[in-house]
């Protein structure tokens, strides 16, 4: 789904993309991720955090988005050897399977009305071994389901996103809750099930406030 001009103001602007990107290198530093490593970054607007990343690291770092205007906007920016932008469907990433060694989505998937299908294809492309790092709101069921019936969309909610990541055999890294916004990071294991703590593999929890957790 595209942006309407309203959000793309907001989401657009000097500030927003400087926190997005800040936001981004910050959760990226909470894994270690040698130099080489290929870095997609899933509806990255104009690019700010795409770029801040592969600015500040030896990442081979692409960003993708469904809308072409943002694609070109992130585009005028200097050229980098180990940046490339590309206009692309989250729902129908045009990558192999298991290519990337690090995928990252942050603010994204409440834009993207089939956000399931999207999140799937993320963990498709992400090696075995390699981490996904999601941010996004996480909404109470009853408000997503409100959003369904007023303008058909479907907005990520807690119970949804832990199923997703439990039948991906998603392990849980870390994770912080704020403002009704989450930041985690899953590692592919490629087996569904129980952790060793009898925590499903994926599952974040039900606090409110910022809560890392992390697992060897």
């Amino acid at each position: 789904m595209r942006m309407s001009a309203l959000e793309k103001h907001f989401v657009n602007s000097q500030s927003h993309t400087q926190r997005v990107a800040d936001q981004s290198c910050q959760l990226l530093s909470h894994i270690d991720c040698a130099g080489g490593r290929r870095y997609l970054d899933v509806g990255c607007g104009v690019g700010a955090a795409a770029r801040k990343i592969a600015e500040t690291s030896d990442l081979s770092v692409t960003g993708i988005d469904i809308d072409p205007k943002q694609i070109q906007a992130a585009r005028n920016g200097p050229a980098l050897a180990n940046l490339q932008y590309r206009v692309m469907d989250a729902t129908k990433l045009e990558f192999a399977d298991g290519v990337f060694d690090v995928v990252a989505s942050r603010m994204a998937t409440h834009h993207i009305p089939d956000w399931e299908r999207a999140l799937s294809e993320m963990v498709r492309v992400l090696r075995l071994g390699g981490y996904l790092l999601y941010s996004d709101f996480v909404f109470p069921p009853w408000l997503a389901k409100v959003a369904r019936l007023i303008r058909f969309l479907s907005f990520p909610t807690r119970s949804a996103v832990n199923l997703l990541a439990d039948k991906a055999g998603l392990s849980l890294v870390y994770e912080s809750h704020r403002s009704g916004k989450v930041d985690v990071i899953w590692r592919k294991n490629g087996d569904a099930g129980k952790s060793r703590c009898g925590r499903p593999r994926g599952v974040l929890s039900a606090v409110s406030k910022q809560q890392p957790t992390r697992q060897d």
